[in-house]
């Protein structure tokens, strides 16, 4: 027996006949040998992928989280700010009463009296 390691196993990998390289390895320990370890490499390459594939899945998962996100606090805050510059919003009113400021019925569009009270008509 030489010294040289058998070279078959790439060649018969490579054309991708397995019947052959079956065959082969039964009779090479050389190229039996490369088969196993083959073998070692795909298996470990198959449990990465696995766990690869869902790690991607999660990051995919977050940055779509995050857009989300993003985009609602986009959409409040404009919302908000345009609710804070139109003068005839809810938010207004309220945090003026919150701060003291107070409107008349007369600023606010009703029908008052002399005396600044709201007038009823009972006609009605």
């Amino acid at each position: 027996m030489s010294n040289e390691k058998c070279k078959k196993y790439e060649e018969l990998f490579i054309k991708e006949d397995e019947t052959e390289l079956l065959e082969h390895i039964k009779t090479c320990p050389d190229c039996a040998k490369e088969y196993e370890n083959m073998q070692k490499v795909s298996n470990l390459v198959k449990e990465v992928s696995f766990s690869y594939r869902l790690n991607m899945k999660k990051k995919r998962l977050q940055k779509k989280i995050t857009v989300i996100a993003a985009t609602f606090f986009a959409a409040f805050l404009t919302f908000f700010t345009l609710q804070l510059v139109n003068p005839d919003s809810y938010v207004n009113e309220t945090m003026a009463y919150l701060t003291g400021d107070s409107y008349t019925y007369e600023q606010m569009g009703l029908p008052v009296d002399d005396y600044g009270f709201i007038m009823v008509d009972l006609d009605q």
